[in-house]
C-alpha cells in the first residue's frame, strides 16, 4: 500500500516543471546569440557561417544529449552548457585571429555593459555625417540636426548606403513591407543582404531619399524616377533613383555611376580578338546596313554592350540615332530619342519616320511588336545599320523570336547581318588570387589543352599582413574584383541566310 505513493512521488521529482525551463532559458538565449549575432558576423567578416551554423547546431544537439542522458541533472546540465558555450568560445577565439585589430572583441569592453551603451547612444548621436547628399536641384542638403526627426532618419539611411559603397554597390534596393523594410546591395553583379529596418523607420527613410531625388514623397505606386549626388567614403557618387510600388509594397531602387559603367570601349567588354575583329568591321561602309540582334537576359550587361556597339562608331562622320524608351545615358554626337508610349504615335510610326531620314547607325528598343519587327526590316541590306537589343539567352532564341515578330521567314533573315548573346561574369581579384597547377582531369572537364595551361588561379580573398591573415583591401574580402562579358558572335552570310530560311 505504501509503494505506490513512493514511486508517484521519485516520478515527480524526475519530471520537475521547474528542469525544463532551466534547459529551455539558456537555449533560448544561446539561439539567438548564434542566429542574430554570430552568423551575420559570420557573413560581415566572411569567416565561413555555413560551417560555423554546422558548428554552433551539433554543439546544441551534443549539449542537450549531455542534459538528457547523464541521470543527474545537476551534473549533466552544467556540462551541457559548457558544450554549448564551447562553440561559442572557439568561434570567438579564431575570429579574434582573422578580423583586423579594430574589429576584434574583448571581454574587458563588455564588463560595464551600462557604460558601453551609453557611450554607442552618445556617439551615435553626436557623430557628424560621413554621407551628405546634393538634391535633384544640385542644391546641397545639410544634416538634420539633433532634435530634427530626420536626424535618426538620415543616420539610418548613412548606416547601409556608406558601408555598401565601401564595398563597391553599384545597386541598393529596398523592399518596403508590413513586416519591415528589407535592403540589398549589389557588387559585381551578385546581391548581398544589409540590416534590415523597421516598416516605420524604412518608410521614412524612402520619403527622405525621395525628396532628395526631387520625386513626389506622396505617390508609391506610380514609377518615378529622380537623380541626386552623394558624397561618402569612396568620393562623389552620382544616384539615378527609381520608386514603384503596389497598394501593400514599395519599392526603392538606387543605382550609383550609370554613366560610367554603362559608357565602355567596345574592346573593353571581354570580346575575344576574333570576334572584336568581326564586329569592327561593321563600322565599314560595305558592312554597315542589316540588323544586328544583340541579346542577354536581364541584368546580364545588355545595355552596356548596345551603347558600346554604337559608340564604335564615329559619330562625327557617320549620322547616327537612337530611338529609346528610356535614355539610361547620354553619348557623345549621338542623337537619342526617347519613345513616350502614350504621345500619341507609336514606336513603329515613330521608327519609321527616323529610317526615312537616310540614318548610317540606329538602335532601337527591345521589340516588342509585330509592327516594328516589319519596319526594321523593310530597308534590308540597303539601309542603315540597325542594332536590335533582345532580353533573351541564347542566340537560337533570338533568332526565332525575331522571325516570330516579322511573321516571315524570308522577310526577318534576309536583313540580318549578325546575332549575339551575352552572359556577365565575375573576374578573380589580381591582388589575392592564388595560382595552382592544375590536375590532368581539371584540364580535361574545363576543355582546356594539357601542353599549353600550366597555371590556373583560384579565389581567396584573404592577403597576409605581417603574420595576420585578413580580409584583401581591394575586393573586400570576397575574392572578385568587376565583371567581365563571355560572348557568342555569329556573323550571318549568304551561307547561313540560306540555312536559317
Amino acid at each position: 500500500m505504501t509503494i505506490e505513493p513512493l514511486l508517484a512521488q521519485d516520478a515527480g521529482f524526475l519530471v520537475s516543471f521547474w528542469k525544463p525551463i532551466l534547459i529551455a532559458v539558456p537555449f533560448l538565449a544561446w539561439a539567438w546569440l548564434v542566429s542574430a549575432k554570430l552568423d551575420k558576423d559570420a557573413k560581415y567578416h566572411y569567416l565561413n557561417p555555413r560551417m560555423w551554423n554546422g558548428i554552433h547546431v551539433g554543439a546544441a544537439v551534443v549539449g542537450l544529449a549531455v542534459m538528457l542522458l547523464i541521470p543527474w541533472f545537476f551534473v549533466g546540465y552544467p556540462l551541457g552548457l559548457l558544450v554549448m558555450a564551447g562553440s561559442v568560445i572557439a568561434y570567438w577565439q579564431v575570429r579574434n585571429k582573422e578580423v583586423p585589430a579594430a574589429a576584434q572583441f574583448h571581454l574587458a569592453d563588455a564588463l560595464n555593459i551600462s557604460e558601453w551603451a551609453q557611450s554607442r547612444k552618445q556617439a551615435k548621436a553626436s557623430r557628424q555625417a560621413v554621407v551628405k547628399f546634393t538634391d535633384a536641384n544640385k542644391q546641397p542638403r545639410a544634416l538634420p540636426d539633433d532634435e530634427s526627426p530626420l536626424h535618426e532618419v538620415h543616420l539610418a539611411a548613412e548606416d547601409f548606403i556608406s558601408p555598401s559603397l565601401s564595398a563597391r554597390a553599384t545597386h541598393v534596393e529596398i523592399a518596403l513591407s508590413a513586416n519591415g523594410a528589407k535592403i540589398m546591395h549589389t557588387v559585381d553583379g551578385v546581391r548581398y543582404k544589409n540590416q534590415p529596418l523597421s516598416a516605420e523607420l524604412g518608410t521614412k527613410v524612402i520619403e527622405y531619399l525621395m525628396d532628395i531625388a526631387g520625386m513626389d514623397t506622396g505617390e508609391r505606386r506610380r514609377r518615378q524616377t529622380g537623380e541626386f549626388e552623394l558624397a561618402g567614403p569612396t568620393g562623389t557618387v552620382k544616384v539615378n533613383a527609381e520608386s514603384f510600388g503596389s497598394s501593400n509594397s514599395h519599392q526603392f531602387r538606387m543605382e550609383f555611376d550609370r554613366e560610367q559603367r554603362l559608357l565602355k570601349p567596345v574592346d573593353s567588354l571581354g570580346l575575344l580578338p576574333s570576334q572584336l575583329e568581326l564586329l569592327q568591321k561593321l563600322d565599314e561602309q560595305e558592312y554597315r546596313h542589316g540588323i544586328v540582334l544583340v541579346g542577354a537576359p536581364r541584368g546580364q550587361g545588355l545595355s552596356t554592350t548596345t551603347y558600346s556597339l554604337i559608340s564604335q562608331h564615329d559619330a562625327y562622320t557617320t549620322n547616327i540615332k537612337s530611338l529609346e524608351l528610356e535614355i539610361e545615358a547620354p553619348i557623345e554626337g549621338v542623337d537619342q530619342i526617347t519613345w513616350v508610349e502614350h504621345d500619341g504615335t507609336d514606336y513603329a510610326t515613330h521608327l519609321q519616320s527616323i529610317l526615312r531620314r537616310d540614318p548610317d547607325i540606329v538602335l532601337t528598343a527591345p521589340v516588342r511588336d509585330p509592327e516594328t519587327a516589319v519596319v526594321a526590316c523593310q530597308p534590308g541590306m540597303d539601309g542603315p545599320l540597325i542594332y536590335v537589343p533582345q532580353r533573351l539567352g541564347t542566340v537560337e532564341e533570338q533568332v526565332s523570336e525575331w522571325v516570330k515578330r516579322v511573321g516571315d521567314v524570308k522577310m526577318a533573315t534576309k536583313p540580318l547581318r549578325a546575332v549575339m548573346n551575352q552572359r556577365l561574369v565575375r573576374t578573380l581579384c589580381p591582388n589575392c588570387r592564388q595560382p595552382y597547377k592544375p590536375s590532368s582531369e581539371q584540364l580535361r572537364k574545363l576543355n582546356l589543352p594539357a601542353d599549353k595551361v600550366k597555371q590556373l588561379y583560384q579565389k581567396t580573398g584573404k592577403v597576409q599582413v605581417k603574420n595576420k591573415i585578413e580580409n584583401c583591401p581591394i575586393c573586400g574580402g570576397t575574392g572578385y574584383l568587376n565583371q567581365t562579358g563571355i560572348f557568342e558572335v555569329m556573323m550571318i552570310d549568304d551561307e547561313m541566310r540560306k540555312l536559317l530560311m
